[in-house]
């Protein structure tokens, strides 16, 4: 998902707002960022980064400013250790101030996997999610959109990727 693959959207966009946050977890605080739309009036609808494995990487990182650019408030935790964590991160993202309640996410590898056991959760308040690289368990009721793992990816196929889960989500979220 090539930021040139948005050169309009980047071209006429001012930069998102970002910076460190920190949200109650499950006896613990969790840490992350998060990537507001800079011309944001009121609410806007929310996406969870989930990481793979090795944790908030630059791509990560880097996908919360395109989302924010997109007209989403865009959160990724530094790593999310179990689902109580992940439960307790959609229901914190829910009810932001930024945020409009419908909270969706994208999951890159592992991140994927957290995202069949959020929605598999009886607390999921996922409205959908976008998964690259998951182990394609079932959903349950929450809409899913599912991709090949993203080194798997060509340019064109990144771009066309992109295109797809912009559609998907504004179609779930808004």
């Amino acid at each position: 998902m090539a930021l040139a693959g948005l050169p309009a959207l980047a071209a006429n966009s001012q930069p998102p707002k970002v910076g460190a946050i920190r949200w109650p977890g499950p006896g613990h605080d969790l840490h992350g960022f998060m990537a507001i739309p800079a011309k944001a009036h009121g609410r806007q609808p929310a996406v969870l980064v989930l990481p793979d494995s090795d944790g908030a990487d630059k791509f990560a990182l880097s996908l919360t400013d395109w989302l924010a650019l997109a007209g989403f408030v865009a959160c990724i935790p530094r790593t999310l250790a179990s689902l109580d964590d992940a439960l307790a991160t959609v229901r914190w993202l829910a009810t932001n101030r930024y945020a409009t309640g419908k909270v969706a996410a994208i999951g890159l590898g592992r991140g994927g996997e957290m995202i069949d056991r959020i929605a598999a959760s009886p607390q999921a308040l996922l409205a959908a999610g976008v998964t690259f690289g998951a182990s394609g368990a079932e959903a349950g009721r929450v809409p899913l959109l599912r991709f090949e793992p993203i080194n798997a990816l060509n340019s064109d196929a990144y771009d066309h990727a992109w295109q797809q889960i912009l559609a998907f989500l504004k179609e779930q979220l808004v």
